[in-house]
């Protein structure tokens, strides 16, 4: 159970961080099928108390750093300086070697030039599709209108709810940051000021349009993952290596001086990345 929540903290430090995936993250942690699989045999209502003790400690990790962690990030983490860039690169190196380990996730069969060719597509549009994503965000192109200042009005709770709803759906996609597209939506500094304030009420209204949000991806993805989980590891690699752009990009926009010592630094913060990937994988023997 010790072990559940821990990896339920992690997750919830993954999702309030732009650029880093929460899928890819419970796929490294060896979780990302078994999310899957509980909540789709709750909506089945098979075995509901062993998925529902699962998903309840799991949530009660994420729920625990995403409150403490999103004061303490707000105030030492997020300093677009050298904390942020060696928090962001000890990610990529994490992801990175995932993508190294994801083959094993299956037990590849006999694949014929045909199959060959499709998981390449698949790679490539995975890739393409975060491509496409950071060149709507570094257009400044928002897809909502500016947040209404007045909290309790329709239009703010319609902007949460959507905002919500489609961050929870794209945090349960291996390679999709869900923090980031609320960065897209205009909508990230407004949810760590909520989440930061304790706002419990706009807090509350939040999970739940996230939820469902989660829920729907799921039953689409299990719906894949059943019938075609070759294909959905491909277009995965594709998205993750399409995150690790991403992260990239986003610090080398971060204003921290180079220098031998951050270099170094940062280099380090890789390879514990990668070592950690490592580990992990070596522990589930993946």
């Amino acid at each position: 159970m010790l072990n559940i929540y821990l990896k339920g903290i992690l997750l919830g430090i993954a999702n309030i961080i732009p650029g880093v995936s929460g899928g890819t993250l419970a796929l490294i942690l060896k979780i990302y099928y078994k999310i899957i699989n509980s909540i789709s045999e709750i909506l089945k209502l098979t075995e509901i108390k062993k998925n529902l003790m699962f998903l309840t400690i799991l949530a009660t990790g994420m729920l625990t750093s995403i409150l403490l962690a999103a004061k303490i990030f707000k105030a030492y983490a997020f300093d677009n300086g050298i904390t942020e860039a060696l928090l962001i690169v000890f990610f990529i190196g994490l992801t990175f070697g995932n993508i190294l380990t994801l083959k094993t996730e299956i037990s590849i069969k006999e694949i014929n030039s045909n199959t060959k060719i499709l998981n390449t597509l698949l790679f490539f549009i995975g890739m393409t599709i975060i491509v496409l994503f950071l060149i709507i965000k570094e257009s400044n192109i928002q897809l909502q209108s500016t947040i209404p200042k007045n909290k309790n009005s329709i239009k703010y709770y319609l902007l949460l709810i959507s905002s919500g709803t489609i961050s929870g759906a794209s945090m349960i996609l291996p390679g999709i940051s869900g923090s980031a597209m609320l960065l897209l939506l205009g909508f990230y500094k407004e949810i760590i000021l909520i989440i930061s304030e304790f706002n419990i009420t706009l807090i509350t209204i939040f999970a739940t349009a996230a939820t469902i949000g989660i829920v729907t991806s799921i039953l689409i993805i299990k719906k894949i993952i059943d019938n075609h989980l070759n294909n959905f590891i491909y277009l995965s690699k594709g998205l993750i290596f399409g995150s690790i752009l991403q992260m990239i990009l986003i610090v080398l926009k971060l204003n921290f001086k180079i220098s031998f010592t951050s270099f170094t630094s940062l280099g380090m913060s890789f390879i514990m990345g990668m070592l950690i990937n490592k580990k992990l994988a070596e522990k589930y023997k993946i």
